[in-house]
């Protein structure tokens, strides 16, 4: 999925209060985007990604406030998880838990 087609995702969504691009690049060979969403529920959902040729890096991070509810990611730093490198962390967990592919 392309750094665009989230975009388009995003800007489609009625759950969504504010969508503000802190940074967006949709040159290759790498695409990015740095967002911050604004829920109308007062949640914060955090987006960052990054894709190139063969290669993928991302990480959704929702919170209230201060307190982290769960991120997805794919950093390839647990690899005792079944689905690594796709894992999620968990809002009072120490170790994160199996997880799909975002998007």
């Amino acid at each position: 999925m392309t750094v665009s087609h989230i975009i388009v995702i995003l800007s489609k969504c009625d759950f969504i209060k504010e969508l503000k691009i802190l940074d967006i690049n949709i040159e290759p060979p790498v695409q990015s985007l740095k967002v911050r969403v604004c829920l109308k529920n007062g949640q914060v959902l955090q987006i960052t990604e990054s894709e190139g040729e063969d290669f993928r890096k991302y990480s959704y991070h929702l919170q209230e406030g201060e307190r982290i509810i769960k991120r997805w990611d794919n950093a390839p730093h647990w690899n005792n998880v079944r689905t690594y490198p796709f894992h999620a962390h968990v809002a009072n967990q120490k170790e994160p838990v199996e997880s799909k592919r975002c998007l």
